[in-house]
């Protein structure tokens, strides 16, 4: 049988030579795949990454292998997916492994990966204990086609055994917060407008919901409310609120910094006057009772947070983040990179929900934005189905339109954000 030229010198190799070429090709191939599919996919990644540490990682020492093992999900996004994997490690470096599995899984997925070293790494006292587990997270994953169906290769990094645990308090609580949401009577709201029809609008609205709801038409009335008894939440509208330069909102983080406010406004310069007093969110002119239920419920949780552990969960994260942004508007583009060198944001800027679900397949992402002008009713769709499965990612959608507006927030956004863009608007809603 005649060999093609190509494979003589591999003929050649000793087996540990071989395993070493194998690992090559192996690298080389999902570089080329990648670049093809950029080539076809336009990805703009911004900062792009340094080219000295893509380098770093290719001369990393690795451990070559094809080994059995199992993996359990500590964190899974698709809650339907089984808790144990078997897999086959291919090889392991000190910033994490390769595997090849049957299993579906999804960047930012955290996994517990245990396995046994074959005895000729044992030997000689190399390492002492033979099994071995360690804690991972998938940062990129690889479709591999077979004659058996479609196999995965996935890469995940090492983390330390506390992330675990803090992943798995994390988990908690954010059942202990949805058990709060849920009961909504333990929630007291207090409307605050000079509007009476309007005030008795929102208060019929949050009786229906089960809340317990005030309302006062004055300032005085207000701070005599809260100092009597505990409130949650304030709403106001923004001409109740821009009486003497905003002195309700003023007085009230001032004395109550613990109460969200919520504010209904008429101008997207009345939400840039309140940014600095501490308001939490805002109600467009003429909104939607849907939309309103939303804005009340994702202020709710964040205070949920602050109150039951202490922290919030936003800012917690704010830093290092990974933002996909799915928009063609430059300057929303040069918004978030000039926050990017800011607050070190990674940012994957696409301009269809096609390429959207290739970052979101490649890479662990943390927030999602998504202009509406470009997606319509296909990007509410994306982030219906991006909510069912990855619930831990937070979504926005920019839009002018209200009725848009309310359609994305029923379909599950958590927030929005009302065109023109302003960098201020921008950060307050990552923050």
């Amino acid at each position: 049988m005649q060999v093609e030229s190509w494979k003589e010198p591999l003929l050649k190799l000793p087996l540990d030579e071989l395993k070493k070429a194998q690992c090559f090709v192996s690298d080389l191939i999902q570089s080329l795949e990648t670049l093809h599919a950029t080539t076809e996919e336009p990805i703009v990644v911004f900062p792009p990454e340094d080219p000295i540490k893509i380098e770093e990682r290719r001369r990393d020492k690795r451990f070559d292998m094809e080994i059995e093992g199992v993996c359990s999900v500590v964190k899974k996004q698709e809650s339907e997916a089984p808790k144990e994997s078997p897999i086959i490690i291919k090889d392991i470096s000190k910033r994490g492994l390769r595997f090849i599995t049957n299993q579906s899984f999804m960047p930012s997925d955290v996994l517990v990966v245990t396995f046994q070293l074959p005895s000729k790494m044992v030997s000689g006292a190399i390492y002492k204990n033979p099994l071995k587990k360690v804690y991972v997270e998938i940062r990129r994953i690889m479709e591999l086609p077979t004659p058996a169906g479609i196999k995965y290769d996935v890469g995940a990094q090492s983390i330390e055994s506390e992330r675990v645990i803090e992943l798995a308090k994390e988990e908690e609580n954010q059942a202990q917060v949805n058990k709060r949401l849920a009961l909504k009577g333990e929630t007291k709201i207090l409307v605050v407008s000079i509007k009476e029809a309007h005030a008795k609008h929102l208060e019929d609205i949050l009786l229906k919901q089960g809340y317990v709801v005030y309302k006062v038409n004055q300032k005085q009335q207000a701070i005599a409310s809260l100092r009597k008894s505990k409130f949650d939440i304030v709403i106001s509208d923004i001409d109740t609120s821009r009486i003497n330069e905003f002195e309700l909102l003023k007085d009230i983080k001032m004395e109550f910094p613990y109460v969200g406010l919520i504010v209904e406004i008429d101008t997207i310069d009345d939400w840039k006057n309140i940014l600095s007093l501490g308001v939490n969110n805002y109600l467009t002119k003429n909104f939607n009772d849907e939309e309103f239920t939303i804005i009340l419920e994702s202020v709710q949780k964040k205070l949920l947070y602050k109150s039951m552990f202490g922290v919030d969960f936003k800012k917690s994260r704010l830093d290092g983040l990974n933002i996909l942004v799915l928009s063609k508007k430059e300057v929303l583009r040069n918004l978030l990179c000039s926050a990017s060198k800011e607050k070190g944001l990674k940012l994957y800027f696409v301009d269809d929900t096609t390429r959207a679900l290739t970052v979101l397949k490649r890479h662990k992402i943390d927030f999602i934005t998504v202009d509406a002008e470009i997606t319509g009713r296909e990007g509410c769709q994306l982030l219906m189905n991006i909510k069912k499965d990855f619930p831990h990612i937070e979504t926005i959608v920019i839009s002018k339109n209200l009725q848009e507006r309310c359609d994305f927030l029923v379909g599950g956004t958590d927030n929005f954000i009302v065109e023109p863009i302003e960098s201020r608007e921008i950060l307050a809603v990552l923050c």
